[in-house]
């Protein structure tokens, strides 16, 4: 089932796949016919994708605004041409199910990010990114995990997805550190 986009002001453009209660804000999505996004994902604004190699994300994603993520390299290496040929290297970009990644993270051609992972905000993914992993930087590294033992409580759980409860009317709460 495709879910309606909201924002449509690239739905020319759009033609990905798009689970059940998931939202892609507006943004630039090239070759989108190669994004697939799981159902309960949110996809922040202004986002600069190239599909070109592919993108899969899983469900319960959520990415925040200004988010780069490129799936393609020129060849660099030729003989014949420079700064680099007419050959496209194609790498598929995959994002397990429950990761969230902060606002303007960049990812490139290549990486998976394991299930759980936290991306922070700013980082420049340049490696695959463990399970659980907490990371950030540039280029990102591991920072922490999150608690094995906390997670797998909370997906076994029957409803874990924060924006499946945020659509049945879970109301935010903030609390000044």
């Amino acid at each position: 089932m495709f879910n309606k986009i909201k924002n449509s002001i690239f739905l020319y453009r759009f033609k990905g796949f798009i689970g059940i209660n998931s939202k892609v804000e507006r943004g630039i999505f090239n070759n989108s016919s190669n994004i697939k996004i799981g159902d309960n994902c949110y996809i922040g604004p202004f986002s600069y994708w190239d599909a070109l190699g592919g993108i899969d994300i899983g469900n319960n994603v959520i990415i925040g605004p200004k988010s780069i993520i490129w799936t393609y390299n020129h060849n660099f290496q030729s003989d014949k041409l420079l700064p680099y040929d007419e050959v496209e290297l194609l790498k598929k970009v995959k994002i397990n199910d429950n990761v969230w990644i902060g606002i303007d993270v960049k990812i490139i051609p290549g990486i998976t990010i394991g299930e759980g992972a936290i991306i922070a905000m700013g980082s420049v993914v340049v490696n695959d990114i463990p399970a659980l992993a907490i990371v950030g930087g540039n280029p990102a590294r591991v920072l922490k995990y999150r608690d094995q033992k906390t997670y797998e409580k909370i997906i076994n759980s029957d409803n874990f997805s924060y924006i499946q409860a945020k659509s049945e009317g879970l109301t935010k709460k903030h609390i000044q550190l």
